[in-house]
């Protein structure tokens, strides 16, 4: 049985035999939340799939940060396909739980979207603080590769730049085909949440133009953080299960 050794996010992985030196918070995290001591295994992760296995030194640099020695290291794929999921801003504390969610299903990219009805406008999405949750959630998940935040979009425009970039771009809409019968074949694929008062017409017929296809989420109305999730998953589930 392999044994899931407590993490620790690095901005670079060494080589092999090297040793790198753990931020204060991340020591800390370690030592302090984990209890781990000396010569205790850790695992260091980048974000961008590489992962090493490491021990912890008995030692400390100048700056007072506690050293790991790896002793193996490799790189994991991104999962496929790519998921890339744009919503609107939820309220309150549903923004962290539905970020910290997308991350640990290893959501390639996150945009938040400025729509017509949004109730928080797109440019008080504080992109520092989502990095955080999605680093968190990529440690809680033992995932290898962290959501990364993307520059703010209208919905027309996020469409338009998918196609430009040749991904598939879905939006969520009640009068849509369901997801479940969506045939996804594609490398990528971006997921477009409104808000809890949806898109306009004018957001819809405007996505349909620049190439989004409407998928709905079924007969009930979900919350966006809900959404955003569900359809995450539903896309990570159908795409690495369809025959055919």
């Amino acid at each position: 049985m392999r044994v899931a050794h407590p993490r620790c996010i690095v901005e670079k992985l060494p080589a092999v035999g090297d040793i790198t030196w753990l931020s204060k918070d991340e020591a800390k995290h370690a030592m302090g939340s984990r209890r781990l001591e000396a010569g205790d295994s850790l695992e260091l992760v980048d974000g961008r799939g590489g992962v090493a296995l490491s021990n912890i030194l008995p030692t400390r640099n100048a700056a007072g940060e506690t050293g790991a020695k790896v002793s193996a290291s490799h790189i994991h794929p991104r999962l496929t396909p790519d998921i890339h999921v744009a919503a609107a801003i939820p309220k309150g504390d549903r923004l962290a739980t539905m970020l910290d969610m997308l991350g640990q299903l290893s959501v390639a990219s996150f945009t938040p979207l400025d729509c017509e009805r949004s109730v928080i406008p797109a440019d008080r999405f504080d992109g520092a603080r989502a990095h955080r949750i999605f680093v968190e959630a990529l440690k809680q998940s033992r995932g290898a590769w962290t959501t990364q935040v993307a520059s703010a979009h209208t919905p027309t425009s996020c469409v338009e730049m998918c196609h430009a970039k040749n991904i598939a771009a879905y939006i969520a809409h009640p009068d849509g085909q369901p997801i479940a019968k969506i045939k996804m074949h594609q490398p990528s694929y971006m997921m477009l949440i409104g808000p809890e008062g949806g898109f306009t017409d004018a957001e819809i017929a405007a996505t349909e133009a620049a190439h989004a296809t409407r998928i709905s989420l079924g007969a009930t109305t979900l919350r966006i953080e809900t959404a955003a999730a569900m359809t995450a998953g539903f896309v990570r589930f159908y795409a690495q299960n369809q025959v055919g």
